[in-house]
């Protein structure tokens, strides 16, 4: 039986909360937290949800100061996250895309909607996490294996990462990126840099 994915929904309405586990429970593994304060503790505890709906009126800790945490924590910087609201659109939403939100959830919502939504957005939040998966084994079993900082930097170049980009993610100079990549390129036993996707996938 395909194990379901799990939703974290984070509202401090309890009407709220029911409202949506009824509506999500046949689809998903639901959990619930009443603010933002609470789904970081959750997390931090070991939960990872595939996606977290987001109210962003909450005491304690709102939407967007939740989310700036999330996204500034490697763990859980991919999670997918939906804005709950029933504020002003337009401001909120400028704001929410901003920090890393995926889209916006209006209240009330339409019940048998939701769930396709999510789906989808799991969806691809796992298509684009595959694409960025690299062969740890593959990089791990190298006749010369690659040093810390050459792992860094190899990463970053199967992510399709620019040197430009490079040196903004690592703070490393650019003529220091480069040599790394000359003795990355070496010790992959590969032709120039634009192989090193295609050998780390």
């Amino acid at each position: 039986m395909e194990s379901k994915y799990s939703v974290l929904v984070v509202d401090d309405d309890s009407v709220f909360l029911d409202m949506a586990e009824e509506a999500l429970m046949n689809d998903f593994n639901v959990s619930a937290a009443m603010n933002g304060r609470e789904a970081l503790e959750l997390i931090n505890e070991g939960f990872t949800p595939d996606l977290i709906l987001l109210d962003i009126d909450m005491p304690q800790l709102n939407g967007f100061q939740t989310l700036e945490k999330l996204r500034e924590n490697p763990e859980t910087s991919n999670i997918p996250v939906l804005f709950l609201t029933g504020l002003d659109p337009w401001e909120n939403e400028v704001r929410g895309f901003t920090l890393g939100a995926q889209d916006y959830v209006r209240k009330p919502f339409v019940k048998s909607a939701l769930p396709l939504r999510i789906k989808n957005h799991i969806k691809t939040a796992k298509q684009i996490q595959e694409k960025n998966t690299l062969d740890e084994e593959k990089l791990q079993r190298l006749p010369e294996r690659l040093t810390e900082t050459e792992l860094r930097v190899a990463r970053l170049l199967g992510r399709g990462y620019s040197n430009e980009e490079i040196v903004g993610e690592l703070n490393y100079s650019m003529s220091y990126v480069k040599k790394l990549i000359v003795r990355i390129v070496d010790k992959l036993g590969i032709e120039h840099r634009g192989k090193i996707v295609e050998y780390l996938k």
